[in-house]
């Protein structure tokens, strides 16, 4: 509810949140721990990438050191090299995704788990909070990337839900842009994330149309209106336009030369901070009580979140679960 988010009212920073040591105008607070984001999708490919290169731009433009920022994607189905992950290795920030995940759904991995050759959930839980507690140390933000919808990674008892709450990470939802259909999906996708007692610190509505009925700039007034009238603790981040340059850039990655990708990850960065609200993003996350503590996971010892991992925590090799799932007739991952 709004009354419980007491450190913002109104539009203005509360006495209470100055009070934690951040500042009006600052994206995020020195002496804070690190300030964790997990940007979660409403629906597969709503730019949930482009969302966290965005974030992290801005917060490189603000003055934030490489070394001070970090990015992970925990869970993943893709292993193909994106924007974002090009981006960070050009500026020297480091980055975990792609193969390099924690957690990737191979093909062949769901039906592995199901059979008791890949661990347990919790075990995999744990390994994906350790590597986030090991890169949140002497950082000041980690962008957290969610994988699909939020349910994804249910069927082994991993899904976004489950690694935002390891992570300690609040979560900005990622939609669609519309009006009726975008603010249900928000409503829908905030629930399952709520009922697993994860918090949402809000929602950004993205590749909303350059113009007509549906233009990007009325749905941002339509859905503005909608959170204006509700009684609950998520706020609006705004409406981001489609960029049309951008369309199909993920596809075309391996094939478009680096100078070309420097030149769409800069208008990839100055076009989200034209239309995103980062500060209120930023000042929402640093002040929700999951960041102001940092991730701790002792070693040899269980975490609040999931047990220790056991020392005969050996999943089946993935050459073998892949191999056994493309004998079957597996096509794609998971």
């Amino acid at each position: 509810m709004a009354g419980d988010k007491t450190y913002f009212q109104n539009g203005n920073l509360t006495a209470a949140f100055q009070n934690q040591g951040m500042a009006p105008g600052s994206l995020v607070g020195a002496s804070s721990p690190c300030v964790r984001v997990f940007v979660a999708g409403a629906v597969t490919h709503v730019g949930k990438t482009s969302v966290c290169l965005g974030l992290l731009a801005a917060l490189r433009n603000s003055g934030l050191k490489a070394s001070e920022l970090g990015y992970i994607k925990p869970a993943t189905q893709c292993e193909a090299p994106d924007l974002l992950s090009k981006w960070c290795a050009s500026e020297g920030i480091e980055h975990v995704a792609g193969e390099n995940a924690p957690l990737v759904f191979y093909s062949g991995f769901t039906r592995s788990f199901l059979a008791g050759e890949q661990g347990t959930s919790a075990e995999w839980l744990q390994k994906i909070q350790q590597k986030v507690a090991a890169m949140s140390e002497g950082r000041r933000v980690l962008i957290i990337d969610g994988v699909g919808f939020p349910s994804v990674g249910s069927i082994v008892g991993v899904d976004n839900a489950d690694v935002a709450k390891a992570a300690k990470a609040p979560v900005l939802l990622v939609c669609k842009s519309g009006v009726g259909s975008a603010v249900d999906s928000f409503s829908l996708n905030a629930s399952y994330f709520v009922a697993k007692g994860v918090p949402v610190l809000g929602a950004l509505f993205n590749l909303g149309d350059a113009d007509g009925f549906y233009s990007w700039d009325k749905c941002a007034k339509s859905i503005e209106a909608w959170f204006s009238q509700q009684d609950r603790r998520e706020r609006f981040y705004g409406v981001v336009p489609k960029v049309q340059e951008l369309d199909g850039l993920r596809e075309k990655i391996s094939e478009t030369e680096e100078d070309a990708l420097d030149v769409m990850a800069k208008l990839n960065a100055d076009h989200f901070g034209k239309h995103a609200d980062i500060l209120g993003i930023f000042t929402d996350a640093g002040a929700d009580p999951w960041c102001r503590s940092p991730v701790r996971v002792p070693d040899g010892k269980a975490s609040s979140l999931a047990p220790a991992t056991s020392a005969s925590f050996k999943p089946l090799s993935r050459e073998s679960v892949v191999s056994s799932a493309k004998e079957a007739g597996a096509k794609g991952g998971g």
